[in-house]
């Protein structure tokens, strides 16, 4: 089975006049893909595994007001050739939007927003499974203002942000809006759509220190405020920070903050479950850069993360170097190792008694990223740059539980842990006996896993006439597993540079017209 969608031709077209018109459009049609399947009986035959796809994105922007204030728009099509197959994907998905931005006060004050709106069309197999992934949890039994609709073939969606402050002048910025995503908006077709049915509401207080002393060069406190709803009306989280930074005489500089996030319920935590509670969870981080002016520079990172009852925790690592001997040449390597353990960590969804029963158990997540960047010059037209990144993460489950109570305001009562009674093992499954009757009520897998993945592209850029370029670039990677027993370094070269790769190759043309 391919492992990519070849793309069968793409184009793009930008640019801005005279008069303050920005334009953006992109163009690309990507072909049939086809498994090969094999059996001892029919011999050899092929099977469509992604369709021909037309996707298509167009952007304007037009400032004025001595640019000062712009307004913009944006629209996206994805039209695919089903042709009978693939109930589970969307024909056809359109999003528009239109953005603003207005600056005043010799642009010391500022007014900007945007509102989109999102249309999918396909069978109801695909707006059910719309309605049914995570993004959406249509399907959450809780939930009174969503709800599955099995005869739709189209959903309609809106979202938006409106935010208004003053970013310049004085010592003090400040900013206060919100950010709303209805149940409805689908934009991963062709954008990347995190959550939906969210209503974000924020404020930002900053005091800046911008004459240098003896000390320090510059210095800023800031203090940040939100808090989380859905389109039902419940509060799902309060969040607040404070942090600061100060750049020192010596171009060294320093960032701290601790922040709280209180009142804490997930919808999505349980994939279509009941509205689940988390901890009141603190986290805190500092980190040290020294002058990147120099030829080597670097930063030392740490953040933590503790929550009440000790339910979940978290150590992060992080150091960044940066080389440059000379001009032409710059080598980057930036080292991140996280240790999370987390009491609630979801598993599955099984049954017991014809009631849904929620599984989790106490996770410990090792996360190890190495991310190694090249530049070389050759001449101003001419440049090499590599980068590599391998990714590990291990996860080790212990304790596993089950959902008691989910809104519960203690984790004792939230969960209850499986004792040795039971709770049996046989050939990597799990096997309950929740009520200890001497019969098997259900069975899931074991959850533990190791994953390691290498991503890697080599880009060739030749500037051939001033503002007009050609990029050659080989992109390979892989991803690989192994016993989630062993040590997070062991076998990495198992892992990842004895497994299957996939091999990208691409020639770019951009060509500036000069007025």
């Amino acid at each position: 089975e391919p492992q990519n969608t070849r793309i069968l031709g793409a184009a793009k077209f930008s640019g801005k006049t005279k008069n303050g018109w920005s334009i953006g459009v992109l163009e690309s049609v990507t072909g049939n893909e086809f498994a090969e399947i094999r059996s001892a009986n029919n011999g050899t035959r092929k099977e469509i595994v992604a369709p021909l796809t037309n996707y298509f994105v167009t952007r304007i922007q037009k400032d004025f007001n001595q640019r000062n204030s712009f307004i913009g728009g944006i629209f996206t099509a994805t039209n695919r050739h089903l042709n009978g197959d693939f109930n589970e994907l969307h024909n056809a998905a359109y999003t528009g939007g239109v953005d603003f931005q207005h600056n005043w006060n010799n642009r010391a004050y500022y007014l900007d927003g945007n509102i989109i709106m999102s249309h999918v069309l396909g069978s109801k197999e695909a707006i059910t499974q719309t309605q049914n992934t995570l993004r959406h949890n249509f399907q959450r039994v809780d939930a009174t203002h969503v709800s599955i609709d099995p005869n739709k073939t189209s959903l309609t969606g809106s979202g938006g942000r409106v935010e208004i402050g003053k970013n310049g002048g004085g010592n003090w910025r400040f900013n206060a809006g919100a950010i709303w995503r209805s149940p409805e908006l689908e934009l991963n077709d062709v954008g990347f759509l995190r959550r939906t049915d969210e209503i974000i509401q924020f404020g930002n207080l900053n005091y800046l220190w911008q004459v240098p002393t003896k000390n320090y060069r510059n210095a800023q406190v800031s203090f940040e405020q939100s808090t989380f709803y859905d389109f039902q009306g419940n509060l799902n989280r309060t969040r607040f920070e404070l942090n600061g930074r100060i750049n020192l005489i010596n171009n060294w500089s320093i960032r701290t903050g601790y922040g709280l996030s209180a009142n804490f319920y997930d919808n999505f935590f349980l994939r279509g479950g009941p509205r689940f509670r988390r901890p009141n969870t603190g986290f805190t981080y500092l980190f040290l850069n020294s002058d990147n002016s120099k030829m080597f520079s670097f930063t030392l990172g740490y953040s933590n993360r503790h929550s009440q009852e000790n339910v979940t925790t978290r150590d992060r690592f992080t150091i960044r170097t940066n080389y440059q001997p000379f001009d032409a040449l710059s080598l980057s390597l930036n080292v991140e190792y996280a240790n999370l353990y987390d009491a609630t960590q979801y598993v599955t969804e099984t049954n017991f008694n014809n009631n849904a029963r929620y599984i989790l158990g106490r996770i410990q997540n090792q996360t190890l990223t190495t991310t190694l960047r090249l530049n070389y010059s050759f001449t101003p037209n001419i440049s090499l740059q590599f980068y590599g990144q391998p990714f590990i993460s291990k996860g080790r489950f212990t304790n596993l539980n089950y959902i008691v109570n989910p809104t519960a305001a203690s984790i004792n009562d939230r969960i209850s842990i499986y004792n040795a009674n039971q709770i049996n093992t046989q050939n990597d499954t799990f096997l309950i006996d929740e009520n200890t009757d001497g019969i098997i009520d259900y069975s899931f897998s074991n959850p533990d896993f190791s994953f390691v993945q290498l991503q890697t592209n080599l880009v060739a850029r030749w500037e051939y006439i001033p503002g007009s370029e050609l990029f050659f670039v080989w992109a390979r990677g892989s991803v690989g597993s192994v016993d989630p027993a062993n040590e997070l370094l062991d076998s990495v070269s198992n892992q990842v540079f004895l497994e299957p790769a996939s091999d990208t190759f691409l020639i770019k043309a951009t060509y500036r017209f000069a007025r």
